[in-house]
């Protein structure tokens, strides 16, 4: 993902000097790098800061040094934004006050965990609980390190999360800002999230991967066999790179045979598999598929 700006914000006559940012977000449209005309010079701004921002090169699809066309922020005006440069050291809030408004406005999420279990649904609403996936769930308050000033930390509300929660609002998503499980800062999600094909060992931190589906199958017969789904991967060190969990937990989340080409998102641990590497074992709430809308925005 080289460039961090993955889509512009339109809209006419919005000002960033004097206009509202909810108003920003609520009401333009998401504007990719392909879909930008000429007409939208001066009204299209980072979904992030808010900031206006340029298309280069303006007309061309590749620039004269081969580089493909972007968005960039306007050079006249200066913003704390994530988008202009990756943090090092992730989003400070200088105050309690200053986070939970963040957490109210949607632009920080304090993940506690990601749901394990699939959630029992109560016996009076069960129908229409079914009918609703569940995607988060509210978590104790923690105290989370993310003070602008060393050792300051604030008492949080937080949330048990899946991840087709993350991907059900991809594009709002990953600009938001998430405090991850053993975590020491607030990141963006675009930050947070690794594609396997750079994996090169095993890790035993669970991080946020994604990877294109090859192919996929059962390997045994019955649903509760494990489904070997092969992601695109390639290193001279291992052989092949897999995702392995049983048939019907994988099927209930749309993995099947006819799932090439697809992307799927993971929060595990890296471990060998063979010649290969894989990720296993999951809860019920740690993968799920990228909608396919959203697919340009890691590809």
């Amino acid at each position: 993902m080289d460039n961090r700006i993955k889509y512009a914000l339109n809209l006419d006559d919005w000002s960033f000097e004097d206009g509202n940012k909810a108003t920003l977000k609520k009401n333009a449209k998401k504007i990719l790098v392909s879909e930008y005309i000429q007409g939208m010079k001066g009204q299209i701004f980072c979904p992030e800061c808010c900031a206006n921002l340029y298309r280069s090169p303006k007309e061309k699809d590749v620039s004269d040094s081969g580089r493909k066309a972007y968005f960039a922020h306007s050079r006249g005006i200066k913003t704390d934004c994530g988008l202009r440069t990756k943090r090092a050291e992730g989003k400070k809030y200088s105050s309690e006050e200053e986070a939970q408004k963040a957490i109210q406005n949607e632009e920080l999420v304090i993940v506690e965990g990601f749901i394990k279990t699939k959630p029992i649904s109560p016996k009076k609403d069960a129908k229409e609980y079914d009918q609703t996936p569940v995607e988060e769930l509210d978590g104790p308050e923690a105290d989370v390190p993310i003070g602008r000033h060393r050792g300051d930390s604030f008492k949080l509300p937080s949330k048990f999360k899946t991840v087709r929660g993350l991907v059900t609002k991809f594009d709002d998503n990953i600009n938001r800002y998430f405090f991850m499980p053993r975590g020491q800062y607030a990141v963006q999600l675009i930050d947070l999230m690794t594609d396997i094909s750079t994996v090169s060992e095993t890790d035993d931190k669970p991080r946020l991967y994604y990877g294109k589906i090859i192919k996929s199958f059962n390997a045994g017969k019955t649903p509760k066999n494990i489904r070997m789904t092969k992601l695109a991967y390639k290193h001279r060190d291992h052989a092949d790179f897999y995702f392995k969990q049983t048939d019907e937990e994988q099927q209930e989340k749309g993995i099947s045979g006819d799932s090439k080409g697809r992307v799927v998102l993971m929060y595990g641990i890296i471990t060998e598999n063979g010649a290969g590497l894989c990720i296993e074992n999951l809860g019920w709430g740690e993968f799920a598929l990228l909608p396919q809308k959203y697919e340009n925005l890691l590809y």
